[in-house]
């Protein structure tokens, strides 16, 4: 499956300096788009939600520092497109792992890198 970055979540890469690959202008996020593809695929952990309204939920942690929230695009040649960047926190956590609720299952992503 392949991984797509919305223009959200690259300006908003370009707003916090506490990213594994900074950059301080958008222009430059085009650049390291491959580098942060192969950083989500060797060292995220996948989770995925199916929602009751039809989309299907991905949260990608990295080194638990770094979670890229995205959807699954069903069309002809599926993709995830990465919509928005949270750092990690506890509170975080506790959205993604609600106790006494259904939790976002482990989910390999199956791309090689």
């Amino acid at each position: 499956m392949e991984i797509e970055f919305s223009h959200h979540s690259m300006e908003r890469k370009t707003q916090r300096n506490d990213y594994f690959l900074p950059s301080t202008k958008y222009i430059d996020n085009k650049k390291i788009i491959p580098n942060l593809k192969n950083i989500m695929i060797r060292k995220g952990t996948w989770y995925k939600k199916d929602d009751l309204d039809g989309l299907t939920r991905y949260y990608c942690i990295v080194n638990n520092l770094e979670v890229y929230c995205g959807i699954l695009i069903d069309s002809y040649d599926p993709y995830i497109l990465i919509t928005t960047y949270y750092p990690y926190s506890s509170k975080l956590k506790r959205r993604l792992f609600p106790r006494g609720k259904e939790n976002y299952e482990r989910f390999d992503i199956g791309v090689k890198v």
